[in-house]
């Protein structure tokens, strides 16, 4: 019995180093502000100022990578930003946030070397921003076609999963709304432009747009706009490390949520800006 549990030890410690020398890991710390803009001050009882806010704070995360001998690529992150949160526009916020990615991509077919179909599994999830977001989760399921051009790449992207949105419920209180007001989950539709340009040696620029949308009736959930500029010379810090500088903006479309006999907004405001600076660094075991 001994020997026997010594040697399930032995393959328990042999598979999880496997699996651990499977993955790429990396880890990123950075600075961020997390920008509100086009807030109305259209109910002074919410006690939130018309204008422009700009909540600023630190980050981390995490990511793991890994690429198969068939090309199916996968990402996982989860990260955490800490906030000085000064504007309140969540009146009970908890100024910590986070943001969870899930990301496989793999080849259908390849016409030619700079033509192919790819298939996609996208999942993230948001919980407790600034904007008021209590928690937001998107699981969806695509097929896109990728062109490749020595350093340039394009991609367009469709799919098809499930959108749910949760507001945080003390804004929207103040406001006359209750918290059965607060979320809407449906089935849901994405179409996602995509494109990455190494322009310089080191140097590559990133972006992507993405719209969500309602499968009944293509009503508009989200858009999101996202534009990234990252270098990764060796001789920045360590071999594998990258600076990146981001701006990801995010308007909702909030109109479903909206009450008549009430006559205002569910929130004072529509959209979110992140705007960060973080520096990834590999991490081998």
């Amino acid at each position: 019995m001994q020997k026997s549990y010594k040697l399930s030890l032995l393959l328990s410690s042999l598979l999880l180093s496997t699996a651990i020398n499977a993955f790429d890991f990396e880890v990123s710390v950075g600075v961020h502000d997390f920008m509100v803009s086009d807030i109305k001050n259209d109910v002074p009882a919410d006690g939130i100022s018309s204008g422009t806010s700009n909540t600023l704070g630190v980050n981390a995360a995490i990511y793991l990578r890994h690429k198969t001998k068939n090309a199916i690529r996968f990402l996982a992150k989860a990260e955490a930003f800490l906030d000085r949160d000064k504007d309140h526009l969540d009146p009970d916020h908890i100024p910590v946030w986070f943001d969870f990615l899930l990301d496989i991509e793999g080849p259908i077919y390849a016409i030619n070397e700079k033509n192919a179909f790819k298939w996609y599994i996208l999942m993230d999830n948001k919980q407790n921003t600034v904007s008021c977001i209590e928690r937001e989760v998107r699981q969806h399921l695509g097929v896109g076609y990728e062109y490749k051009n020595g350093g340039f790449r394009f991609d367009f992207n469709l799919y098809a999963g499930f959108y749910y949105i949760e507001l945080d419920d003390d804004t929207p209180s103040a406001r006359g709304y209750t918290r059965q007001d607060t979320d809407d989950g449906e089935a849901s539709n994405v179409v996602e432009f995509e494109a990455a340009y190494d322009f310089k040696k080191n140097w590559l620029l990133y972006g992507n747009i993405k719209r969500y949308a309602a499968n009944t009736g293509m009503e508009k959930l989200e858009d999101n706009v996202e534009v990234r500029l990252t270098y990764s010379g060796s001789d920045f810090l360590v071999d594998g490390s990258t600076l990146n500088f981001k701006v990801k903006y995010t308007q909702y479309d909030f109109d479903r949520f909206y009450r008549a006999d009430i006559g205002v907004p569910i929130l004072p405001f529509d959209n979110d800006t992140l705007i960060q600076a973080y520096v990834t660094l590999p991490i081998n075991f």
